[in-house]
């Protein structure tokens, strides 16, 4: 059966603004199936809390900040987390402060499914801070890419790359505990500058400038703290930003690019397609995924 690029009615949990999913029906019995995965641009309120879930799940909190429940409370997390739960394993996420905040997620099934998250060291720690996030939302794009394929090779593909996905999760170094907060407060501060100023920012040398921060060190701060360049988290401010003008049925797609700083609509189209999937005319007209 081939795989649908939007979620079933009552799939998709309050408050998320927009989302690109793949959904497969794959039998209970291969020994590692995909049912679904996703990226989800949550709002401010999104907030899940799952005793148990009849499914395993892997998520990666890609951008944002968060909380994530560990032992029964709710701790701070930042973005790159790793969040794991599923059958009789308990696990939670939610947004805090201003975002924006996205996040990957996978939910699979399988007879061989807890033992791939046993051998990956995942089942018992739960919680993961990978140094390098960035190379495992790669895995998850390439999931989600896998809507493009035949039927006939999305089962098999997407049980290898989630088998990658999980073994790359577990072989991660993870960050060092040590990180201070006066390191994570310079990021916190750049972070909400770009949120304050995406609009009017010729790049993001500007915004280190402001915030009195060298270039490598402001890019090293992304890297760390949201798992992506401070030009990726510029491009999906702006292309969040458009996608929310281009709602409006009065705004053209040309002016949506301008207002968020394209004057090229071309270039503007080839990112906001890297950032939601489709392109702006499409989104406009009701193809957004």
């Amino acid at each position: 059966m081939p795989a649908r690029p939007t979620p079933p009615p009552g799939f998709v949990a309050p408050h998320i603004g927009h989302g690109r999913y793949i959904f497969l029906d794959v039998p209970a019995n291969r020994p590692l199936a995909l049912v679904c995965a996703g990226y989800e641009q949550c709002g401010k309120e999104f907030s899940v809390d799952r005793p148990s879930f009849r499914w395993h799940a892997v998520e990666l909190l890609e951008s944002g900040a968060w909380e994530v429940l560990r032992g029964g409370r709710w701790a701070p997390a930042s973005a790159g987390t790793v969040v794991v739960y599923g059958p009789s394993r308990p696990g939670g996420v939610r947004a805090t402060g201003n975002g924006p905040h996205g996040k990957y997620f996978a939910d699979f099934r399988g007879t061989a499914a807890a033992k791939k998250l046993q051998g990956a060291g995942l089942y018992q720690k739960r919680v993961r801070h990978p140094a390098n996030p960035g190379s495992i939302a790669e895995l998850y794009e390439q999931l989600l890419s896998c809507a493009k394929l035949s039927p006939r090779q999305q089962g098999k593909v997407t049980a290898a790359l989630l088998e990658a996905l999980l073994v790359r999760i577990g072989a991660e170094p993870e960050t060092q505990p040590g990180l201070t907060a006066r390191r994570l407060g310079v990021f916190d501060r750049c972070r909400e500058y770009l949120v304050a100023h995406y609009a009017t920012l010729r790049g993001p040398g500007d915004a280190a400038r402001a915030c009195r921060v060298g270039p490598e060190y402001f890019s090293r701060l992304f890297r760390e703290h949201a798992g992506q360049t401070p030009s990726q988290f510029l491009a999906r401010l702006r292309m969040q930003h458009a996608a929310r003008l281009l709602q409006h049925p009065d705004l053209s797609v040309k002016a949506a690019g301008r207002a968020v700083g394209f004057e090229d609509p071309y270039h503007f189209s080839r990112v906001f397609k890297q950032i939601h999937g489709v392109p702006p005319r499409d989104f406009k007209r009701g193809g957004a995924r």
